[in-house]
């Protein structure tokens, strides 16, 4: 029987001496001498490298004894064997002065939750780090040069994201996720995003087909490229229909969309709406009702809803998105970019499109 050096006494690993084991904390280089191993095979064993010409049956002592000995593997020492730091950063915009908070964004924390799917047992953690408004110094290499994080995903960026440049100029792996900032090099940008601007000439295409004279759009704020492939996507349909189209910015609440829209119908008549998101949609029922005004007299389309979203009462069609499949497709895409498998990973997720009457 080989002997661990925490029992020159030549018992074995029972009762109370687990216990003291435990307590002992036991090293590599214990679990290395139990076995009759190198600290360098153990290793090996443990971090899964693969490749290695090591009998299964070493493999499955070396990990039974780890099990036995309550061995925890040195976090820093793996990171130095795999070069890995098993961290991957989400970036978010500040929320110090947001009047919108990420999570009271629906399609955000769907997004989150199709992260958590993919990450679990894989190693890998999430560590949530926040913007700073229009800071043009890059903060974020830093973080890969001290080997903090392996990856950025990015979420909710600006278009003018002014550390884009030094991130692509030393090849981070780094992906956004939704909203695709500008850049001088964009075949390089990777990213996971929808089909926003076809999805909305559809559903506008929707609303266009009963005649309308004027419609009044109801967006919301610039500055990011989801809002503009919407803008881009109504303006597909309305060319060359003759069609009039009012837009008007509201934040993404439900008291925004409501001042806004009531302000818009007080002062003028439309026969439809566009509304950008599932947020503004309540906003939009109470300002309707404050007015008297039934749903079905001035239908509408809703261009950006997440899976959550259904046709009430007025609403000729509106997009279901799968932020979830986001999500996994953002995990994948990095995990790629970090391991070198990929230069560039580029997804698009479609929406499901619900329209009244099954159209």
């Amino acid at each position: 029987m080989l002997q661990h050096p925490l029992f020159q006494d030549g018992t074995t690993m029972t009762g109370n001496r687990k216990k003291n084991a435990a307590r002992e904390r036991c090293s590599i280089r214990d679990l290395a001498e139990y076995v009759g191993l190198s600290t360098c095979t153990v290793s090996k064993v443990l971090n899964g490298r693969t490749g290695t010409k090591i009998p299964e049956a070493t493999r499955e002592r070396v990990l039974a004894a780890a099990r036995e000995l309550d061995y925890v593997p040195n976090v820093n020492a793996q990171r130095l064997f795999r070069r890995r730091a098993g961290v991957i950063g989400l970036l978010v915009p500040s929320q110090l002065d947001a009047e919108d908070h990420v999570f009271t964004d629906l399609h955000f924390v769907d997004i989150l939750a199709g992260m958590e799917e993919m990450l679990q047992g894989s190693g890998s953690n999430l560590l949530l780090l926040f913007g700073e408004k229009r800071d043009a110094n890059c903060r974020y290499w830093p973080l890969f040069r001290a080997g903090t994080v392996d990856g950025l995903l990015v979420w909710g960026e600006h278009r003018e994201a002014g550390y884009l440049g030094e991130l692509l100029e030393n090849r981070a792996p780094a992906l956004f996720i939704t909203s695709v900032p500008d850049s001088a090099a964009p075949g390089r940008l990777s990213f996971v995003t929808a089909s926003y601007r076809r999805t909305a000439a559809e559903l506008t295409g929707v609303l266009c087909a009963r005649r309308p004279r004027r419609l009044l759009f109801l967006c919301g704020p610039g500055g990011h490229s989801v809002v503009e492939a919407i803008r881009a996507g109504v303006e597909d349909a309305l060319a060359g229909t003759g069609v009039e189209c009012t837009a008007l910015v509201s934040r993404y609440a439900r008291e925004s969309a409501r001042e806004t829209l009531l302000g818009a119908l007080r002062r003028e008549k439309f026969d439809g709406l566009i509304v950008m998101s599932r947020s503004m949609e309540s906003g939009v029922q109470d300002a309707l009702r404050e007015l008297e005004i039934a749903p079905e007299q001035l239908p509408m389309v809703l261009l950006d809803g997440d899976r959550r979203t259904g046709l009430a009462a007025g609403v000729l069609g509106a997009a279901r998105l799968d932020d979830r499949e986001i999500g996994r497709l953002a995990i994948q895409g990095i995990r790629q970019l970090i391991d070198r498998e990929t230069e560039c990973f580029r997804r698009e997720v479609r929406p499901e499109l619900l329209i009244a009457g099954g159209g």
